[in-house]
C-alpha cells in the first residue's frame, strides 16, 4: 500500500473513501483529493493554474476534516474551481480550537476538458473516523450525493 493515497468504498447509496498519510496533513491533504476525484474522476486533467490559499478553525478534529472539505464543495459550486494538488501544510491545535493552512492549485472546471464525475451535495459525519496510529493516519468519510 502507498504511503499516501485513496480508495473507494462500496456503499449503496452515497460515496464512501478511505484516505490515509504517514501524517494527519497527509491524510487530509489526501481526503480533499479524494473529493477532488469524486466530482471529476481525472485528477491528471486539471492544471495548477490557480493557487488558492485556505485557513479552517474548528472546534475538534472531525469538525475540522468537515468544514475543509465542506470549503472545497463551496469553491466549486461558487467559483467552480477543481484541484489537482492539495497540500495540507498544517494541522495545529490551539487552545481549544484545531486550525488547518493548506494550498490547492487547480482551474477552472471545463465540461469540454475534464470528465464528469459524480455530483457531492455534502460531506458528511456519517461513518466518519479518523485514526492516528503510530506511522499512519487513516481517514474514513462519506460524501452524500
Amino acid at each position: 500500500m502507498k504511503e499516501a493515497g485513496f480508495e473507494f468504498k462500496d456503499h449503496t447509496a452515497d460515496v464512501q473513501v478511505r484516505s490515509w498519510g504517514k501524517t494527519l496533513e497527509e491524510a487530509f491533504s489526501q481526503t480533499a483529493l479524494s473529493l477532488m476525484a469524486t466530482i471529476t474522476p481525472n485528477l491528471k486533467k486539471i492544471s495548477p493554474l490557480i493557487i488558492r490559499s485556505i485557513e479552517v478553525y474548528s472546534e475538534d478534529i472531525y469538525a475540522l476534516c468537515f468544514d475543509f472539505l465542506s470549503e472545497f464543495l463551496y469553491i466549486f459550486d461558487v467559483d467552480e474551481l477543481i484541484f489537482s494538488e492539495i497540500t495540507v501544510e498544517l494541522i495545529k491545535k490551539l487552545n481549544n480550537r484545531y486550525k488547518l493552512k493548506a494550498t490547492a492549485k487547480g482551474e477552472k472546471f471545463d465540461r469540454n476538458k475534464h470528465e464528469m464525475g459524480t455530483e457531492v451535495k455534502a460531506i458528511t459525519y456519517s461513518f466518519m473516523n479518523i485514526e492516528e496510529k503510530k506511522n499512519k493516519v487513516e481517514i474514513d468519510i462519506t460524501f452524500d450525493i
